[in-house]
């Protein structure tokens, strides 16, 4: 598990570390498979003693490390994030946490890295694996080796195909659940039905050398060479898999790669990889809800020392004698089982019912804490269109809310005064990019996506274009859309230059399609496509956009938490500089101000964040009023100021 490690600590030589995990499934398999085959051939298989098996090598430590995040996470997370490690315990417990961070998060998403659990995603997928597949092995046990190798064959290539499927539909539940894993744990298990180990005695030493050494190579170098924007797992997957496949058939200790793998320090690792695993991302997670900044990398080398060390302390002190049956019998492990688990449940179910126990915090701090905005898309309504009716919903006259999640932030507030002015409103996007012609890097940018969008674009514009949209309000966080831009300050991810740095993600690189089908990275055809579109709404009515949102660089709540963990209190003040704002923002702003439509109405956020109370700065937080829900997005006091500019821009 070392690659995942060193992935989750941020080390880019190991962008592909992630694999790990892959390799990981195929070992499982091939080792329970094994375990499971001879029992069934010596008729001794008891499903009672396998999940006995199970509970005392999963439980005790998984446990442990539960039990040992409780405290920090009481004290350095806010509610909100309380509440949803609560929840995170109990799908741990029900191991389906695969499913829950599946729902709630992506893997490569930067708040992901602060989610203390996360890692035990891959636990769910192998115990939903292992609740079935013994039953399976059992029933079909009888009908012979060969044809029960040929259903798992055949179960392994649908999984398969599935996975790479669904990487153009939803690459989210590709990588997280069951059914686009199992063939990666299946593969391990085939090994072991048709051959196990016995394939590296039948080949010439030469070629079992090779075979071994191909394997190794297969692994390894997706670890340094896949990277957060590879289309995974899917047919690349295939690479890691089929590399450890190779190494468990042909690395015996009579081959080179079976030597370095024999290695003292090799198996000192291998024995306590478990353990090490489930120490690593809390480790990792809490070093960085513990400080407002990015943790420098030395620290996260000496956290990874220390999972190591805690790891050894882990398999000698709980690991061991859990799996002594001498020590702990049968009766033991269940009841530890069932109680732990209840224990673990009832506690994550508490901090998710109490909201996080915001009760931690004084009422004058707890309001500096909260996550203000509802910064939440819309339900679909058809295979094109996501769409949100609020303010008053018998109005005749109504606004339409269009852009990314800067806009989705608006919604509360725009509700609110639409309701007083006895006017309608409705939040609508597409499962695309909020700007036509425009692709998240993550998209796949084939042929028929580019047509699906077009198409999805197509119904939007005619949603706008009903005679009972008076006017459209479009936010969106234009000099992210537009890099690469050049210029003084040009990157995805905001530097405050006061020790504030957003954390990046490739994902955030904006593509468009040119004619022959070729992505592009390139700004000018981006701000032909934004100028395009911006004039299209004006030319169907009155249009106001919403100019770039100061950024801030730091979480405010996560200072203002800090303050209070250190025993003080917040700050009275959180501001960032003015002319930062103004420099990274330059070339959006001169495309916005250089649109001529004639329908085009401008909300300047600068206008009522910056300036006014600090001289050349601007207002993140101020006399017990926060303006932010996080890095970037604004809270509801400035989303009002914002609406109310907006529609005082419409005469409305």
């Amino acid at each position: 598990m070392l690659p995942v490690m060193l992935f989750h600590a941020g080390f880019g030589m190991f962008s592909g570390g992630y694999i790990g995990v892959d390799v990981f499934f195929v070992i499982s398999g091939y080792l329970i498979t094994t375990i499971i085959a001879e029992e069934h051939a010596a008729g001794r298989f008891s499903i009672v003693r396998f999940y006995e098996r199970r509970a005392r090598r999963i439980l005790p430590a998984l446990f442990l490390v539960m039990t040992a995040c409780l405290p920090f996470a009481w004290r350095w997370m806010l509610p909100a994030e309380l509440a949803d490690f609560g929840r995170s315990l109990v799908a741990v417990v029900l191991f389906v946490s695969n499913i829950l961070f599946w729902r709630t998060s992506g893997y490569f998403d930067l708040a992901a890295e602060s989610k203390p659990l996360l890692h035990t995603w891959s636990l769910g997928v192998e115990e939903q694996f292992y609740l079935v597949f013994p039953l399976v092995i059992a029933v079909a046990w009888r009908f012979g080796i060969k044809r029960l190798a040929l259903g798992l064959g055949l179960a392994a290539a649908i999984s398969l195909a599935a996975s790479a499927w669904l990487l153009d539909h939803d690459a989210l539940a590709s990588f997280f659940l069951l059914p686009t894993r199992a063939w990666e744990l299946l593969a391990g298990s085939l090994l072991a039905l048709l051959a196990g180990t016995r394939y590296a005695g039948r080949m010439p030493p030469a070629a079992a050398n090779v075979l071994a050494a191909l394997g190794l190579v297969a692994i390894l170098v997706p670890v340094f060479v896949f990277d957060t924007m590879t289309r995974f797992p899917g047919f690349a997957a295939l690479l890691p898999v089929m590399g450890t496949v190779l190494v468990l058939a042909f690395a015996s200790p009579a081959t080179l790669a079976g030597r370095l793998l024999a290695l003292r320090p090799m198996l000192w690792v291998g024995a306590i990889s478990y353990s090490a695993y489930l120490w690593h991302q809390p480790l990792f997670a809490f070093a960085r809800l513990m400080r407002a900044d990015p943790p420098p990398p030395w620290l996260f080398g000496l956290l990874l020392l220390a999972a190591l060390g805690l790891a050894q302390l882990s398999y000698r002190f709980v690991e061991a004698p859990f799996r002594d049956r001498v020590r702990v019998s049968r009766r033991g492990i269940f009841g530890f089982a069932l109680a732990g688990s209840a224990l673990l449940a009832a506690t994550g179910a508490g901090l998710a019912a109490a909201r996080g126990v915001p009760q931690r915090f004084d009422t004058a701090t707890l309001p500096l804490l909260a996550n203000a905005a509802a910064i939440q898309g819309c339900p679909a309504v058809d295979a094109w269109l996501h769409v949100c009716r609020f303010g008053d919903a018998g109005a005749a006259s109504n606004i339409v809310l269009l852009g990314d999640s800067h806009a989705y932030a608006m919604r509360p507030a725009l509700d609110a005064a639409l309701k007083r002015r006895n006017l309608g409103g409705y939040a609508v996007h597409t499962a695309c990019h909020p700007i036509p012609g425009l692709f998240d890097s993550r998209e796949a940018t084939t042929p028929a996506r580019v047509a699906f969008c077009a198409e999805a674009n197509r119904r939007l514009r005619a949603f706008v274009d009903r005679p009972d949209i008076a006017a459209t309000i479009i936010a969106v966080r234009w000099t992210l859309r537009l890099y690469p831009l050049g210029g003084a300050i040009d990157a995805p991810a905001f530097d405050n230059g006061e020790g504030g740095v957003e954390g990046d993600t490739p994902f955030r690189r904006n593509l468009t399609v040119d004619a022959t089908g070729n992505p592009n990275d390139a700004a000018a055809p981006k701000i032909a496509a934004i100028t395009t579109y911006l004039a299209a709404l004006a030319a169907l009515h009155p249009t106001v956009v919403v100019y770039p949102v100061p950024e801030v660089g730091w979480t405010p709540q996560r200072i203002n938490l800090l303050a209070v963990a250190g025993g003080g209190a917040p700050p009275t003040t959180i501001s960032t500089s003015a002319a930062r704002y103004a420099a990274r923002n330059a070339a959006a702003i001169r495309l916005l101000d250089g649109l001529t439509a004639p329908g085009l109405r401008r909300s300047d956020p600068s206008r009522i964040l910056c300036y006014k109370r600090l001289p050349a700065r601007c207002i993140v937080q101020a006399d017990g009023t926060l303006y932010y829900a996080d890095d970037d997005h604004l809270a509801r006091p400035a989303t009002q100021l914002l609406v109310d500019d907006s529609l005082q821009q419409l005469g409305r």
